[in-house]
């Protein structure tokens, strides 16, 4: 099973429980009140997720009245929003977004 470390917001795979109120967690032994058990930690399915997002840019992209949209091609659309949706998902990933551990958002 999956939990958060408390203090780091790590996602860890819980090896064991004991009755002493420890978990094994990567070889070595927590305190079972250090972790969060709340969340589900499935598995993210970024090739949905990639699909999801550029759906829903090239929606928004035609849901805009703009003669340059129209009259443009739709595959060259199309690829513009597979670009959209892949720069968001390498910034989810590399920011860790994804596991809600990184909240703080760059200055603009």
């Amino acid at each position: 099973m999956k939990a958060r470390v408390k203090s780091t917001g790590e996602i860890v795979e819980v090896k064991d429980l004991y009755d002493d109120g420890t978990a094994l967690v990567k070889g070595g032994y927590l305190k079972v009140s250090k972790l969060d058990f709340s969340e589900d930690f499935e598995t993210i399915d970024w090739e949905q997720r990639r699909y999801e997002i550029s759906k829903d840019v090239l929606s928004a992209f035609l849901s805009k009245s703009n003669e340059m949209i129209f009259e443009g091609n739709p595959e060259d659309h199309a690829k513009v929003a597979v670009i959209f949706a892949d720069a968001l998902i390498k910034e989810l990933k590399e920011n860790n977004y994804a596991n809600n551990t990184k909240r703080n958002l760059p200055n603009s």
